[in-house]
């Protein structure tokens, strides 16, 4: 079918008129019938601004010519080159078939379906939008879905979506903040690619959000939603990403004699995660701890893991930025020290290997140390010379001050100062190596 173009809404019903298929039925008692079946409106490019539903006179002339109440309205593979505009309907609503918007498409909530099907959307605002509604959260109406489609510009400020609401398998190719959205039903995530930041800021998760097969090739920040419900969280698809590092430098724009540190740090903060899709480096983390946290609570600690790996990673960091700007200094020296010992000793409880590297080499160093302060020892980079047998007594934390009197009945002070340190480092690998085997519990 060739394309068309509609210039105002009595040209687009006279394309849809001319779409229905009418046949003749027969019936039992030799007396026909005629039947029209609804194709929707097809390849159609609309060229004027579409507010729906259509006016009382348009949507009874419809009924008129289908002799019977429509289901639902569908548009099939058509191209809507001015602004879209979706109200209450009391009939289901699809975008199918490669269903173009090149402007806005704006909806203050509807009670019955709305789908959306292999569709590009360049704008979409649904601002203080109510979809479905609490008397009908239940039943098969209200439900929002956008399949397999192209999603650019996006406004979900306050919008509320009662019933399920599916984004399987689209594609959201500019940042989005779902600020204060509220999902109180299902919400399908499964599959989707963000190839920006995504921000669940003040997002209310009231009954479960699937996260199944999700690929957010940038920032994800779970940290400020209200999670009442659960998250489904299986093959998330998720890499470590540059969080807001600049919110210091930006902090120091906003101080002044009349404003504290702690308000011209709100300021920052909250603008970075409402307006500008900003994640700093804390909500990061929290994210982290969110994606562990529900994991383990399905026993599922095999994929809990790398978030556990990240938060612990990214607090580093955190510390790291914080003592730069002078920020809880005491507390972020200590944080770093702990944190870089348990990087550098199993990856954060991840890898027994770097812990038994940690292990021997620690051992090594502090061997070393001891056997200078011994007879008349000198190093060598012979392994043939190497004392072996009193190396391997030196890994066991609880060998005798004097497992070396062979070699020499009175050694040195710094001897026993190296050798009680490293009992201590070497206890300590050994723990950690023992803590990375039962990574799994």
């Amino acid at each position: 079918m060739e394309r068309r173009v509609a210039k105002n809404i009595d040209e687009l019903f006279d394309y849809w008129k001319t779409d229905i298929v009418t046949e003749t039925i027969k019936l039992a008692d030799g007396f026909s019938e005629e039947m029209s079946h609804d194709n929707g409106f097809v390849n159609i490019d609309v060229d004027f601004n579409l507010n729906l539903p259509f006016s009382s006179g348009f949507s009874n002339n419809m009924i008129d010519e289908l002799r019977q109440n429509s289901l639902k309205l569908c548009f099939k593979n058509c191209v809507f080159l001015k602004d879209v505009y979706i109200g209450k309907m009391n009939i289901d609503l699809e975008f199918i078939e490669n269903c173009k918007f090149n402007t806005s498409l704006k909806s203050n909530g509807n009670l019955n379906n709305l789908t959306f099907a292999n569709c590009l959307i360049r704008d979409i605002n649904f601002e203080d939008a109510n979809f479905g509604g609490e008397e009908v959260k239940n039943d098969q109406k209200g439900k929002v879905r956008f399949r397999n489609c192209d999603i650019f510009n996006t406004n979900f400020r306050n919008t509320t979506f009662n019933s399920i609401t599916d984004f399987w398998s689209s594609t959201f190719h500019k940042p989005v903040t779902f600020y204060k959205t509220d999902f109180r039903d299902v919400v399908v995530f499964s599959a989707v690619n963000f190839k920006e930041n995504v921000l669940f800021t003040y997002t209310l998760i009231e009954k479960l959000m699937i996260l199944r097969g999700a690929y957010p090739e940038k920032g994800f920040d779970l940290s400020l939603a209200i999670i009442s419900g659960k998250l489904s969280v299986f093959d998330l698809k998720f890499d470590d990403y540059n969080s807001y590092s600049k919110i210091y430098k930006d902090l120091d724009k906003e101080l002044t004699d009349n404003v504290s540190f702690q308000r011209a740090y709100e300021i920052v903060y909250e603008k970075a995660v409402s307006k500008n899709h900003n994640i700093p480096i804390e909500n990061k983390r929290e994210t982290y701890r969110i994606l562990k946290n529900q994991l383990e609570s399905q026993k599922n600690y095999i994929d809990s893991i790398p978030f556990r790996v990240m938060e612990n990673k990214t607090l580093l960091k955190e510390s790291y930025i914080k003592l730069v700007n002078g920020n809880n200094v005491t507390r972020s020296i200590s944080d770093i020290i702990v944190l870089s010992l348990n990087a550098i000793s199993n990856w954060f409880g991840s890898s027994y290997i770097i812990g038994l590297l940690f292990t021997v080499c620690i051992a090594g160093f502090f061997f070393s140390l001891s056997l200078n302060h011994i007879g008349n020892y000198v190093f060598s980079l012979t392994f043939s010379d190497w004392e072996w047998q009193y190396f391997v007594q030196f890994l066991n934390p609880t060998h005798r001050f004097d497992y070396m009197k062979l070699v020499d009945t009175n050694p040195r002070q710094w001897f026993f100062i190296w050798d009680f340190l490293g009992r201590i480092f070497v206890g300590y690998g050994i723990y950690q190596t023992i803590t990375a085997f039962r990574k799994y519990k």
